[in-house]
């Protein structure tokens, strides 16, 4: 609505008012009484826009908020789809509890405690990767091929709300700035592989941190995408290096 048309609506509104208020003193001939509850309805005004602002305000930031989260929630999605999971088995597979993040990686979250539990069961994890030149590569690889689309995501302001992917994004540039500083695995030093394994220990855990959440948004929203996704999971970790 335009702010002319607008400004037609509000002068036709007063008019109104005023023809209301006229024929009351019209018919019942007390000005006072009239003037007296014009007076209290403008007394009145300043708390009825008071709380109408604030519900108001409120409703429209919480619908806000989830159309945030839910443009924020394609965006990660859309990040495990191209890269994530295969990124996820490929450190899998050069960690020392192979196994255990196996099986804590394929998980039914159905409400927000259970997403809050398997936060803790992974922060509680001494996550321990030891790289090999099969892994340092592929990695590297996966990585820099989707490094235009990471430099995409990194841009999107909304990707600010959410501290953990955040923070797998700068870890994922970390480890390309390292790739590209160290060079190939064969020329990487005993320190250089302890510095990396320690890395990659740390963006595996923020991979599944972050895949756990994105894995309750699909759920919530797409229950059959869920149901394939959690398969070509369980599928990929399934895989023989």
């Amino acid at each position: 609505m335009n702010k002319k048309k607008m400004g037609h609506i509000v002068l036709l509104l007063i008019i109104l008012s005023v023809g209301i208020y006229s024929l009351q003193i019209a018919i019942f001939h007390d000005t006072r009484n009239t003037a007296f509850y014009i007076l209290q309805d403008f007394a009145f005004m300043p708390v009825t826009i008071a709380v109408a602002t604030l519900v108001v305000g409120e409703l429209i930031n919480e619908q806000e908020r989830r159309d945030r989260r839910r443009k924020t929630r394609m965006l990660t999605s859309t990040f495990f789809t191209e890269m994530g999971t295969r990124l996820i088995r490929i450190i899998v597979d050069a960690s020392e509890q192979k196994e255990a993040l196996r099986a804590i990686m394929v998980f039914r979250c159905q409400h927000e405690k259970d997403l809050k539990a398997q936060w803790e069961r992974i922060n509680g994890m001494q996550i321990r990767v030891c790289l090999t030149a099969d892994s340092y590569t592929r990695s590297m690889e996966l990585i820099k091929e989707g490094q235009m689309a990471l430099l995409v995501l990194s841009s999107n302001s909304l990707l600010m709300e959410h501290e953990h992917f955040t923070d797998l994004l700068w870890g994922l540039f970390h480890l390309i700035d390292e790739y590209n500083l160290r060079g190939a695995y064969e020329e990487l030093t005993e320190q250089d592989i302890r510095h990396l394994n320690d890395d990659f220990s740390e963006v595996l855990r923020l991979l599944m941190l972050n895949y756990t959440a994105n894995a309750k948004y699909i759920r919530e929203t797409y229950p059959n995408l869920y149901r394939t996704a959690k398969e070509k999971l369980q599928n990929t970790l399934d895989q023989e290096p």
